[in-house]
C-alpha cells in the first residue's frame, strides 16, 4: 500500500466517522452556542490583550469538536484543555499585565496552579472579593470543579495508560468517548463564564449588560450573576 492509498483509506474512515458523530447533532449545537457566549462576553472587553486570548479560547473550543466529529478523541480532549487554561489565563493576565506581555511576548507561560491558586488565583476569595464579592461563598465549589476536570483532561494529554484503553490505537467511533467529551465540555464552559463574569460583568454598563442576557440562561443558578443582569432575586 503506497502512501497516497493509505491515507485515502484514512479519509474513508474519517468520514464514516464524521457521518456518525453529527447524529448527536444536539451536543454540537450546544457546544457551538457555549462558544458563541464566550466571543460575545469577549466583544464586551476592551483590551485587546484579554480580547485577542478569548479568541483564542473559542477558536480551541470549536477545534475541540471538530477534532472529536472526526474520530480524534486524543485531540479533542487536549484542545478543550487548552481552551480551559486559556480562558482562566485571560481572567489572571487581565490583573497581572507584565506577565501577559511577557506571554504575549513569548518570555512566559500560562501556569495551571497559579491560575487555581487558593489565596491569589482566579478561583480564589480573594480574586472574587476584588471584583464581585457577592461571589465568594461559590469559588471553593468552582476552584475544585476546575481542578478536577483539568485533571482529567491531562490524563489524556499525558497518555496516562488507563486512557489507550478509551481512546485505542485505532481509528474508530466511540460513543461513551463522545458523551464524555461533551460532558467536560460543558463543565470547561460554565467554568471560563463563571470566572469571566467574576472579573468583568460588575464593570459593564447597563448597555453592555444588556448584550449578556445568555448569562441569566447559562448561570442562572449563580443568585447573583442571575439577579445583577435583572433575573428574579431567591
Amino acid at each position: 500500500m503506497t502512501i497516497k492509498e493509505y491515507l485515502e483509506k484514512i479519509e474513508i474512515k474519517s468520514q464514516a466517522i464524521f457521518k456518525r458523530s453529527i447524529q448527536n447533532i444536539e451536543y454540537f449545537g450546544s457546544a457551538n452556542h457555549f462558544s458563541t457566549c464566550i466571543s460575545d462576553f469577549s466583544s464586551q472587553i476592551n483590551d485587546i490583550n484579554d480580547k485577542n486570548m478569548l479568541a483564542k479560547v473559542c477558536s480551541q473550543l470549536e477545534y475541540s469538536y471538530i477534532n472529536l466529529a472526526y474520530g480524534m478523541y486524543r485531540q479533542a480532549f487536549s484542545s478543550l484543555r487548552l481552551a480551559m487554561e486559556m480562558g482562566l489565563g485571560a481572567a489572571f493576565f487581565s490583573v497581572h499585565k507584565l506577565e501577559q506581555y511577557e506571554w504575549v511576548n513569548g518570555r512566559a507561560d500560562i501556569i495551571w496552579s497559579k491560575l487555581t491558586d487558593k489565596n491569589n488565583g482566579v478561583l480564589s476569595k480573594r480574586y472574587a472579593l476584588a471584583f464581585f464579592p457577592e461571589l465568594e461563598g461559590y469559588i471553593e465549589e468552582y476552584n475544585k470543579k476546575a481542578t478536577s476536570v483539568y485533571r482529567q483532561l491531562s490524563e489524556y494529554v499525558h497518555g496516562n495508560n488507563e486512557t489507550w484503553g478509551k481512546n485505542g490505537l485505532i481509528l474508530t467511533y466511540q460513543q461513551d468517548l463522545v458523551d464524555l467529551f461533551f460532558g467536560y465540555f460543558k463543565q470547561v464552559a460554565e467554568i471560563i463564564l463563571f470566572v469571566l463574569s467574576c472579573r468583568h460583568l460588575k464593570s459593564f454598563s447597563d448597555i453592555q449588560a444588556d448584550d449578556l442576557l445568555f448569562l441569566r440562561e447559562e448561570m442562572n443558578h449563580i443568585a447573583p450573576i442571575r439577579e445583577l443582569l435583572g433575573g428574579p432575586k431567591e
